[in-house]
C-alpha cells in the first residue's frame, strides 16, 4: 500500500475532492450536485453532521474518501452510522485503501458518536463493492428484507 496518511476533510481539500466527487457521481449515474458551501456546512464545521475522511499520499494528493453520518435509532436507543461514499480513485485501487478508510471511519463513529451498529447500500450489480463490503463483515440485513424505503424531495 502507498504511504498514506487518513485524516478528517478540511475545507482547503474542496478542489480535489470535488474532483473525486465527480467520479464517483459518474459511476453511479448520479449528477454531482455538492458545492464547496454545501461541503463545508456538511462535512467541516464544527458539529457538521456528515463525517468524511480522506486518504492522502506523502505529495499531499487526495486519492480516496469516505463519507458517513450518524442515524438515531430512537426505540432502541441506539446510533447507528450509515456509510454513504467511498471511493478510491482507479489509479490506488487494489491497494487496501478502501478498507483502511472503512476501518478508520467505523473507529472514528464509534469513539465520537458512541456508534454500535454500521450500515451502507451498495447497487445490486456492483458485485465487486459487494464482495468487498462482504470481507468487511457486512451482511445482508435479512429483518428488512420485507422492508421498503420510500423517499419525498421537497418540504
Amino acid at each position: 500500500m502507498t504511504n498514506l496518511k487518513i485524516r478528517p476533510a478540511r475545507s482547503g481539500d474542496w478542489p480535489q475532492l470535488e474532483t473525486l466527487v465527480a467520479e464517483i457521481s459518474k459511476f453511479h449515474g448520479d449528477t454531482h450536485g455538492l458545492t464547496r458551501a454545501t461541503f463545508d456546512d456538511f462535512a467541516t464545521r464544527e458539529n457538521a453532521p456528515v463525517t468524511v475522511m480522506v486518504a492522502e499520499t506523502e505529495d499531499k494528493l487526495l486519492v480516496g474518501f469516505v463519507a458517513g453520518f450518524a442515524i438515531y435509532d430512537f426505540h432502541m436507543g441506539k446510533t447507528k452510522f450509515e456509510i454513504h461514499n467511498l471511493f478510491v480513485h482507479e489509479n490506488f485501487r487494489r491497494q487496501r485503501i478502501g478498507e483502511v478508510l472503512m476501518i478508520h471511519i467505523m473507529q472514528v463513529a464509534r469513539r465520537k458518536l458512541g456508534a454500535v451498529r454500521f450500515g451502507l447500500g451498495a447497487l445490486n450489480w456492483n458485485k465487486e463493492a459487494l464482495e468487498f463490503y462482504k470481507q468487511l463483515g457486512f451482511a445482508s440485513n435479512e429483518s428488512a428484507k420485507d422492508t421498503l424505503r420510500l423517499f419525498r424531495e421537497g418540504a
